[in-house]
């Protein structure tokens, strides 16, 4: 107990250092500079601190899906060697020589590198947490500590602010390597499910950050060294990063733990088209809002995707390095989009005297959010059928299997087979019941909670359930609805496959 506790608040401060330091390390372009537009520190350091945050993750993708990065083998002592590194060169000015753009690409090279190293390592051991709580208590816990340290380190002085990311790296370090001291990472799928509901549901969040991102580098570039800079660069970044903090830690508390991408970005994007629509005409009254309201949901949607990544981790027994790699590849590659496509649309506002501001509405975020809102239509309507069908085909399934079934038992008796029959049910039935024990053990689940676990395993309805233990339906359903609460599942199908993927695992160990 005391071990767990100990190693749960070592996840919380050491991912909350980690999040500092490379939250420090973006907004002072490892400390060379103070003074950033909004969103962007430095185009010359951001557009390598992306590239190389691109080559990075899909190395690690690639990595995974050939079987070379096996859970909890990824190191992380390059990446903290790498942006202490780049803290040394641009903040302390240990290459006085280098011209100032080869040093605005060298380090953002290395902080590339180094937080698209450190992200994928601290959620692959999150996800391998035991206890289906701690991984959202250290998310939300490391959020806070950032939202809380990342003032102290970028408001006091140079020195500071390229000294304490270094200690606060190392220290994040030590402590990561005291959590996965004696943890055990469970062998993961490295291929996207196999059932299609579930696929269409990984696209569509990752959608959603992705075009989100997309719109954030179109604003941000393309009011830059114009008259309206003001929108973006009046914006103190910690305000938005200290309310999306907020705003993430009442959606975990509402949401059971778990909120989804496609959620919140269902509640930003007409935030977003109101605030832009506005644009064209009250751009100057706006002031700042429009940054910060930007840059907010852009924070919410990127502190639940963690959330996320380590939920469909564990939900949907995929590798962390494989989810957590394609949201910060696919991240850096729309961002580099957006910027390029920002910085069209100010040579065009320049080169043609056009309202930059309408350019910006019109032709970067009304195309984006239609045809998201299109495909999200479609991809809704067709989950639904597929889920319908699923359902069909699964009653007809086991209604065939029942015939089955009673087939061979028939034969079987006739044939003086009887108990080979039962000896094979017990053993079907034992490997069911091992996967509700490590699925409740996993989850938390009450003693109550593991005992309908184990008949909803098993097939049986809410009436059969009411019946053979005497109580009322309206009981059994608020104890399923904890319990799919507490398992991140949505139906009964999932949790049946749950059971026994668990099984399946416990069987392998």
């Amino acid at each position: 107990m005391a071990d767990g506790l100990a190693k749960t608040l070592a996840g919380v401060l050491g991912f909350g250092l980690c999040k500092t330091a490379l939250g420090v390390a973006y907004l002072t372009a490892m400390g060379s500079v103070f003074s950033n537009v909004g969103f962007i520190s430095e185009l010359s350091f951001m557009t390598p601190m992306l590239v190389a945050s691109l080559a990075t993750a899909s190395l690690i993708v690639l990595g995974a899906r050939r079987g070379r990065l096996s859970p909890g083998s990824l190191k992380q002592y390059p990446a903290v060697l790498a942006l202490s590194l780049g803290f040394l060169f641009g903040g302390a000015n240990l290459l006085p020589g280098l011209p100032e753009d080869a040093l605005a690409l060298v380090c953002g090279l290395l902080c590339g590198f180094s937080s698209t190293v450190l992200n994928i390592v601290w959620l692959d051991v999150l996800s391998a947490e035991r206890d289906v709580a701690a991984p959202t208590i250290q998310i939300i816990g490391a959020l806070i500590v950032q939202c809380v340290l990342i003032p102290l380190a970028v408001g006091v002085d140079r020195f500071w602010a390229f000294g304490a990311p270094i200690v606060a790296v190392c220290l994040s370090a030590l402590l990561l390597a005291y959590k996965k001291r004696g943890m055990v990472f469970p062998a993961r799928n490295i291929l996207a499910p196999a059932d299609s509901p579930k696929r269409r549901d990984l696209a569509l969040a990752y959608l959603c950050v992705f075009v989100l991102v997309g719109v954030v580098g179109i604003l941000h570039t393309a009011v830059l060294g114009s008259q309206s800079e003001h929108l973006v660069g009046d914006v103190n970044m910690w305000v938005p990063l200290a309310v999306a903090t907020l705003v993430t830690l009442l959606m975990a508390i509402v949401a059971l733990r778990r909120p989804h991408p496609t959620s919140v970005y269902r509640v930003c994007l007409p935030l977003l088209l109101v605030v832009l629509s506005l644009l064209p005409f009250f751009g100057d009254a706006l002031g700042g809002l429009v940054g910060l309201i930007v840059i907010v949901c852009y924070d919410v949607c990127g502190m639940v995707f963690l959330l996320y990544i380590v939920d469909c981790s564990r939900r949907l027994d995929l590798s962390a390095y494989l989810l957590a790699g394609a949201y910060l590849g696919g991240s850096a590659l729309s961002l580099l989009a957006g910027l390029g496509i920002g910085s069209v649309l100010r040579a065009l506002s320049v080169d043609y005297g056009l309202s930059l501001l309408t350019l910006l509405a019109f032709a970067a975020i009304y195309p984006l959010a239609g045809v998201f809102m299109f495909g999200l239509r479609k991809i809704q309507r067709r989950s639904t059928t597929d889920a319908d069908e699923s359902a069909r085909s699964g009653v007809d399934v086991r209604e065939d299997a029942s015939k089955c079934e009673s087939k061979h038992e028939a034969n079987a008796f006739t044939q003086g087979s009887a108990e080979e029959i039962q000896n094979e049910l017990r053993v079907i039935d034992d490997i069911l019941e091992s996967g509700v024990e490590v699925i409740a053990g996993e989850n938390g689940l009450t003693r109550r909670e593991r005992e309908i676990l184990g008949y909803l395993a098993r097939g049986r309805s809410a009436r059969y359930i009411a019946e053979d233990l005497v109580i009322s339906e309206n009981t059994v359903w608020a104890h399923v609805k904890r319990i799919y609460a507490k398992t991140g599942v949505h139906t009964k199908q999932e949790l049946m496959s749950s059971v026994e993927q668990a099984a399946l695992r416990k069987r392998q160990q």
